[in-house]
């Protein structure tokens, strides 16, 4: 790596997180900007201008979840990488976390190794989960198919269209241009067809146009 990854991290538990930040500091290879216990404390430490390149992030937490953190840094700082470090260690945990846009996660159980490995991966721009993890997610993945079986919504045809063109690698302001409308638009229909699925992701649309033969 070109440089010394910025760390931050979050963790409710203060004997977990200080354990953390010991191990991560020994392997000399991190600089440990900060590490907190509430999402309060996570604001005003970001918004210290103390930026940070990954955020370590545990999912149980008792102000604001793991789930809903990710979907707020995705928002707010979509240049800083999530991991989440976490015990929560289910399919379900797994898949809501990366959907709502973590870049990998990390079983606290896991050897240091691993960790300083998934850092690594993240760092150059790509996801991380291990094997088991990834079964895990894969599984997880399977049951939303079974889920939106149930699911039947009406589209307008420019909400299909939308819906092709959202499970591509096209941004936003591209899938405006191609329909020929406005941003604005463009994030009217995002709306709609989210509320109709009850879906917070373009991975969860995917989900549900692959199983639907929209994709």
């Amino acid at each position: 790596m070109s440089k010394r990854p910025r760390l931050g991290l979050i963790d409710d538990q203060a004997l977990i997180r200080k354990s953390i930040v010991g191990l991560l500091d020994a392997m000399d290879e991190y600089n440990i900007i900060f590490d907190v216990t509430t999402f309060v404390e996570l604001q005003s430490k970001l918004t210290d201008n103390r930026i940070i390149d990954i955020l370590l992030m545990d999912i149980k937490m008792p102000d604001k979840s793991g789930f809903e953190i990710a979907l707020w840094m995705k928002e707010k700082y979509p240049f800083i990488a999530v991991l989440a470090l976490s015990s929560e260690t289910d399919g379900h945990s797994i898949s809501k976390v990366i959907k709502n846009g973590a870049k990998g996660f990390v079983d606290k159980a896991a050897e240091p190794s691993e960790l300083a490995y998934a850092i690594a991966t993240v760092m150059s721009g790509n996801s991380y989960l291990s094997q088991a993890d990834l079964n895990k997610f894969s599984n997880a993945i399977q049951n939303d198919f079974d889920d939106f079986k149930n699911i039947k919504p009406s589209f307008a045809e420019k909400e299909i269209e939308f819906i092709k063109l959202a499970c591509t690698s096209l941004s936003y302001p591209e899938i405006a241009e191609r329909m020929f409308l406005s941003s604005n638009s463009v994030g009217d229909y995002r709306i709609s067809v989210f509320n109709k699925l009850k879906i917070h992701s373009r991975q969860e649309l995917a989900v549900y146009a692959a199983k639907n033969n929209l994709a």
